[in-house]
């Protein structure tokens, strides 16, 4: 399916895809990804909803702005909410980053999902990645990303032998910027009002999704947790059942 674009606030094109029928949710994928990120979930939503997978700037079909900053991915979000009507975001990683700054100024959204968002990534994070990548190469910039970001090795070695690999690798000029701009994370002051189901790995143990943890939560008036069942930090991949499950039932809850 082509991909049908929307001028961000800086006029940059994002790109996004809709699937299915039903009320429409924005899914926010992560660093070193696409929208292609939510094939598996996509499969086992599309009949109760509609699933809008945006592609976040500078990857997939969306253009790249010549300056960069979260607030601006923040706007791509409330970009495509609005072309689409959408009043539901679910957001993943640093897309669940995005995702919190967007509901702070987003008029109508009636649910949130967040799914680990790396609030404590350590300051020299998108050094190490350069490192790598002038070594190694993107290859090499995106395994040691992944490692860091909690993926085990037999999660590591389906990822490196599918056919997303290659475009995992052409995200890698990207992963400085987003880990620098991570670093830089400031907790809400809140309050964000919005009904928001936070989703945390039953056998995560990174602490970039864990130190502080409280302190971020507290901004959130209306919240449930949730363990997703399954792989740690890539559940909606490994574990899309149980993830679209949690979704899906928080989202058709009435208000």
């Amino acid at each position: 399916m082509p991909p049908q674009h929307v001028a961000s606030a800086d006029g940059t094109a994002i790109a996004y895809r809709a699937f299915g029928t039903g009320p429409a949710i924005v899914f926010v994928h992560g660093t070193a990804t696409s929208g292609a990120d939510w094939v598996f979930v996509s499969r086992l939503l599309r009949d109760r909803f509609t699933v809008v997978a945006m592609d976040r700037r500078g990857r997939g079909k969306s253009a790249d702005g010549p300056e960069y900053s979260m607030e601006r991915e923040a706007a791509d979000v409330l970009a495509v909410l609005d072309a689409v009507g959408a009043e539901m975001l679910v957001g993943h990683s640093y897309g669940a980053m995005c995702s919190i700054l967007a509901a702070e100024r987003a008029d109508g959204l009636r649910r949130l999902v967040l799914y680990e968002p790396p609030i404590a990534v350590e300051g020299d994070a998108g050094d190490r990645v350069e490192a790598l990548a002038a070594e190694g190469g993107p290859d090499a910039a995106v395994e040691g990303f992944l490692r860091g970001a909690g993926a085990p090795d037999s999660q590591l070695e389906q990822i490196r032998s599918s056919p997303a690999w290659p475009l995992l690798a052409s995200t890698a000029p990207t992963l400085p910027r987003e880990l620098c701009a991570a670093a830089e994370w400031r907790h809400p002051r809140g309050p964000i009002e919005v009904p928001t189901l936070f989703l945390l790995g039953a056998e995560t143990r990174t602490r970039a999704y864990l130190d502080g943890l409280d302190d971020l939560l507290a901004a959130f008036t209306d919240l449930r947790r949730e363990s997703v069942p399954g792989p740690e930090h890539l559940a909606h991949v490994f574990a899309a059942d149980g993830f679209a499950e949690l979704v899906a039932d928080f989202c058709a809850e009435p208000d």
